[in-house]
């Protein structure tokens, strides 16, 4: 009953979900899509939209259909956009839309919408290929700002950051431009920005985040990130994390960034070099996140033992 190419095009291209008011359009008669969902070829999924029975509800399906329902201007917002570009870490759900601040939509368990005043096309929404409207990635880190906590939320930036959906310059011109009082998640955007514009490269995977927050609970101070350092060879590296009075570095290995022999075998030559200059180095896999406070501890003995041999040489 509806095996055209025109209506099967249409499902395929919006992950086979489609708003009725669509498929009337292309001529699919209303007495056909009633016998379609009474032959339950098409089942409801969200007021006025449906979805072909025969297909697996998917998180793009979910995605589409509450985009489909709540309509232009709205656009998918905050951990959902987080997810969609890739960002890693974020839940499927509530799929999380922004919506103009007067309507109201009736929403299922696995949907959260947020009401705004604020939706500028220009700034705020990248439409997708697919006909997704996904949150600009800045105005995307600005939502994850007023849900998130603070460590949370630079575990993401960092994230957007290496994946080069963003740069801690653009976000500080960005929240200059949209920034308003009252307005949720303000300081901890800026207390990131205010760690990343001191820097050129991003944090390199989220346990080195949890390290570095594990070293400062530990009784540190905040360590440099991506901290530049030039070995004997004339090599220029980066070190995760680095205390440059102690001459102290921490290298968070993760599975997502390091792996295999060789990478093994260069970290250790790297080490060696970094030796040679005075600098004691510091790795940990990631099967110690399983116990942070020790890896603070362990970080902490280091730099204060460091810092006494230091002061006497």
């Amino acid at each position: 009953m509806i095996d055209r190419p025109d209506v099967m095009m249409l499902l395929g291209r919006q992950h086979w979900v489609a708003d009725i008011t669509q498929m009337l359009e292309l001529g699919v008669s209303a007495r056909t899509l009633a016998r379609a969902r009474r032959a339950q070829l098409l089942a409801p999924i969200l007021p006025g939209i449906v979805h072909l029975a025969a297909a697996p509800m998917s998180f793009d399906s979910r995605t589409m259909a509450l985009q489909l329902y709540a309509g232009a201007p709205s656009y998918l917002s905050s951990h959902t956009a987080a997810r969609i570009l890739g960002v890693r870490g974020m839940p499927r759900e509530p799929i999380q839309i922004t919506v103009p601040q007067g309507r109201r939509l009736t929403l299922p368990r696995w949907a959260r919408s947020e009401r705004s005043s604020w939706i500028d096309d220009d700034i705020d929404v990248v439409e997708r290929p697919d006909g997704l409207r996904v949150a600009h990635p800045l105005r995307m880190l600005f939502g994850l700002a007023g849900q998130f906590s603070q460590h949370r939320l630079e575990r993401a930036a960092e994230d957007a950051w290496h994946l080069g959906l963003l740069r801690p310059d653009d976000a500080a011109d960005y929240l200059q431009r949209v920034r308003r009082s009252g307005r949720g998640g303000v300081l901890r955007f800026e207390r990131w920005l205010d760690h990343a514009l001191e820097r050129n490269r991003p944090s390199q995977s989220g346990f080195e985040i949890d390290v570095a927050r594990a070293a400062t609970g530990a009784g540190l101070p905040t360590p440099e990130r991506q901290f530049e350092l030039k070995l004997p060879g004339g090599e220029r590296i980066h070190l995760d994390l680095a205390w440059p009075l102690v001459r102290l570095g921490v290298e968070p290995g993760h599975s997502w960034w390091h792996g295999g022999d060789l990478q093994m075998e260069r970290d250790a030559a790297r080490d060696r070099a970094c030796d040679m200059i005075g600098w004691r180095m510091m790795r940990y896999t990631e099967s110690a996140r399983d116990d942070l406070a020790t890896v603070g501890a362990e970080i902490a003995a280091v730099y204060f033992e460091r810092q006494r041999t230091l002061r006497s040489a």
